[in-house]
């Protein structure tokens, strides 16, 4: 054994973290466990065994430690990035905010990259994402020393990129499914760590500090813009149809009520996909809300939205990808959706970007692919997938903008709108449409 391999220290091995030598008299970070004379434990827990070893005056090798890049020109901060810098920089280069600006967190991260003089892996939610950090990386000069991939891709190719970073940057976890961003976290050696969450949610923000650090501050600099509900009516054919779908789907639930008191929808849900009398009507329940998400009053009221608005710069978040077509078709407008190639989809999104395009609609891929409050107008035309994707839309629209959201009448898209938006719309109107 040469004198390398007897000094105390720290590698990857098998995905996990590997430390030899860890002094007797301290004990160790909590996560790892003792196999023989090693310690082994996730990946994330980097730092503090650095910590641990510094703290007992111990000399120590660190295999993963990448040579530094050369010194690179610190970015132009504002006076709010950069208290947040240094607070991330008082806690050990780890920690997280909520709020905070899309461009504030490009400049943190350019911060922490120009700081610590070493490679950034920063984690997106999507490919649009990944195009927009791409995009601004690239301005800044410094996109050949970071990369920029999605949580998906990260967490199945965590293994190999585990050495490669000492910089983790974390966007919009709460759009991340929880196991596929709990890899990211444990398998990532990076011991500078940031997170941006958009809003300051203390069961995310708990569950989200173990793998990037302590929060860091809460910023709302953000005017929110201008909301108005349009209740849309179902057309007679759309809404017999609705009214069918729901009704075996609550006659079926209430049996399920009254023998379960106790449960939720979840349960009922979970229960469904097992029991073949019960599956009827939860594809019922599927149904009514497919039928409430798009129909021809709809369309129609878009059409007299982008009339309206003719010029300015507008967002329509549709359901599905078939009502994008249809859109697309109807008004001669852009589709982004996830089954074009990726080189088209952020071809027209660079063509928004400058002005060449004035009008994208899509699904999901918008959500976060659009840099925030770029647009002028957004559209959110029912569905959609919780507070945090609406809260995302809304944030690509501007503070003098307006937010239109279009949710049939008479349906859960009006209570489940309320909800999502945690307050009442700035206003409310009843769409009419012309039946002459």
């Amino acid at each position: 054994m040469n004198d390398a391999d007897a000094m105390p220290g720290l590698d990857l091995a098998g995905g996990e973290l590997v430390v030899r030598g860890w002094p007797a008299t301290q004990p160790p970070p909590f996560g790892l466990r003792r196999d023989g004379t090693l310690l082994r434990g996730p990946a994330r827990l980097r730092a503090a065994v650095r910590r641990g070893f510094a703290h007992a005056g111990l000399p120590f090798r660190d295999v993963l430690a990448q040579p530094p890049l050369p010194t690179l020109p610190p970015p132009p901060l504002l006076r709010t990035e950069a208290s947040l810098l240094a607070i991330w920089r008082l806690g050990g280069h780890q920690g997280l905010t909520a709020g905070l600006p899309f461009d504030s967190r490009v400049h943190l991260v350019l911060g922490a990259i120009t700081e610590r003089c070493q490679r950034a892996l920063v984690v997106t939610v999507d490919t649009g994402a990944t195009h927009l950090w791409q995009r601004e990386l690239g301005m800044a000069g410094l996109l050949a020393h970071a990369d920029v991939v999605t949580a998906a891709d990260a967490a199945r190719c965590m293994p190999p990129l585990a050495r490669r970073h000492d910089v983790l940057a974390v966007d919009a976890p709460e759009l991340m499914p929880w196991p596929t961003l709990e890899a990211v976290l444990d398998g990532s050696a990076a011991s500078s760590r940031l997170g941006f969450a958009s809003r300051a949610d203390a069961r995310g923000l708990l569950r989200w500090s173990r793998g990037l650090g302590p929060l860091l501050g809460i910023v709302d600099t953000s005017t929110p813009p201008r909301t108005v509900e349009l209740r849309v009516p179902l057309p007679q054919r759309t809404a017999e149809a609705h009214a069918t779908a729901w009704h075996k789907f609550l006659a079926a639930f209430d049996r399920f009520a009254a023998l379960q008191p106790n449960a939720g929808f979840g349960t009922f849900v979970q229960q469904a996909r097992e029991d073949p009398e019960q599956r009827p009507a939860l594809l019922a329940w599927h149904e009514a809300l497919h039928l409430a998400s798009w129909h021809a009053h709809k369309a129609l009221l878009i059409a007299d939205l982008l009339q309206r608005h003719r010029g300015e710069r507008i967002l329509v978040f549709t359901p599905d990808r078939a009502s994008a077509y249809e859109l697309a078709r109807s008004h001669l407008i852009a589709p982004i959706t996830a089954e074009l190639p990726r080189t088209e989809r952020l071809s027209t999104v660079d063509q928004f970007l400058d002005g060449t395009l004035r009008v994208l609609a899509g699904p999901r891929l918008l959500d976060l692919g659009v840099p925030e409050q770029f647009a002028d107008v957004g559209i959110l035309v029912g569905g959609g997938y919780g507070r945090d994707q609406r809260a995302a839309r809304c944030r690509r629209v501007a503070p003098q903008g307006v937010i239109y959201e279009l949710v049939s009448n008479d349906t859960v898209e009006v209570g489940r709108a309320h909800r999502w938006r945690g307050s009442t719309a700035n206003s409310t109107a009843v769409f009419q449409p012309d039946r002459g």
